[in-house]
């Protein structure tokens, strides 16, 4: 595809993403004094349960904060899938993709809605939510794969269509590919998710995609700063990005194992607290970080990395 060309279908493409997001992307949901962050605590790849506000300690921009309540409850979520349906999933791949979001949808509860979006050439949405998993199926059976991968466009359109799921959401974005048409810059979608109390789940089958195995803190730091730098050369980064800056998790598997990733999606979003928190001796404005650790207690902690005002 010459530059060009490219060029005009990624503009295409973004037409798309802003017809179907129609409204920008929104700021950090909080109150006018408190933040809600939403945290996933696993020890040998297993959710925590049981855990209590004082199990955690909190720091915003590096000052100790008090935890004023926490939540985890069998509360409705909303599930907004966002499939990649370009040429790379056509097949046996696209039948197995399609499969597991049902799956994903009957593992649902009867309050549970959903939202179904997909990209190539184009954005579509499919399924606009908040709307109820049993029109999920039928809505699949007429997809159809091809044409190139718009991804960061797509991302860009679910992120700022959070207002319009309610409740607690999460993304579930799937991709086999990397962005090849987007008109968007990566960098502002990871902006924009910033922006966003939205929780960013990720699929894929590629390994490429993923942060080396075995990477440290101070790697991960340097890999940030080069796809900022230069995220033309370091798209393979995007969803590594996108999961940890909003606080969600990539799944890399094969086509066979698709559907237990969309279940564990599900799961482990059930099992996540929420804890609120209403900032003191920090700035009112600008860029937040967050940092979440257990207090007593051994496990992994994840959560959204910060969050502007």
């Amino acid at each position: 595809m010459s530059r060009s060309t490219r060029a005009a279908v990624g503009m295409m493409a973004l037409a798309c993403a802003l017809a179907v997001s129609a409204t920008a992307a929104q700021r950090f949901s909080t109150a006018v004094d408190g933040v809600a962050v939403d945290v996933l605590v696993t020890r040998d790849g297993r959710p925590v349960k049981g855990l209590t506000a004082a199990d955690f300690r909190l720091r915003d921009n590096g000052v100790p904060q008090q935890i004023d309540s926490m939540m985890i409850e069998d509360a409705p979520i909303t599930v907004f899938v966002v499939l990649d349906v370009s040429d790379s999933v056509k097949g046996a791949l696209f039948t197995s993709l399609t499969s597991a979001v049902r799956s994903a949808a009957r593992a649902l509860r009867r309050d549970d809605r959903v939202g179904l979006m997909t990209f190539s050439d184009c954005v579509r949405m499919i399924l606009a939510p908040p709307a109820d998993p049993a029109l999920l199926s039928s809505r699949l059976d007429a997809l159809e794969a091809g044409g190139a991968t718009t991804l960061y466009d797509a991302t860009f359109a679910a992120v700022a269509l959070r207002p319009q799921l309610p409740g607690r959401a999460l993304v579930l974005v799937f991709s086999d590919g990397n962005d090849t048409v987007s008109a968007l810059d990566p960098r502002r979608v990871l902006d924009a998710a910033r922006r966003s109390d939205i929780v960013v789940h990720a699929v894929t089958r590629r390994r490429s995609f993923e942060y080396p195995n075995g990477e440290d803190a101070v790697t991960r730091r340097v890999e940030r700063d080069r796809f900022a730098a230069e995220p033309e050369l370091f798209g393979r980064l995007f969803l590594s990005q996108l999961t940890e800056e909003t606080g969600g998790s990539l799944f890399v598997t094969d086509r066979r194992g698709l559907q237990e990733a969309f279940g564990r999606v599900i799961d482990e979003f059930r099992s996540r607290y929420l804890l609120t928190y209403s900032p003191k001796g920090v700035a009112a404005s600008g860029f937040h970080s967050i940092e979440i650790t257990l207090n007593g207690h051994r496990g992994e902690v994840r959560a959204r990395r910060g969050y502007l005002r």
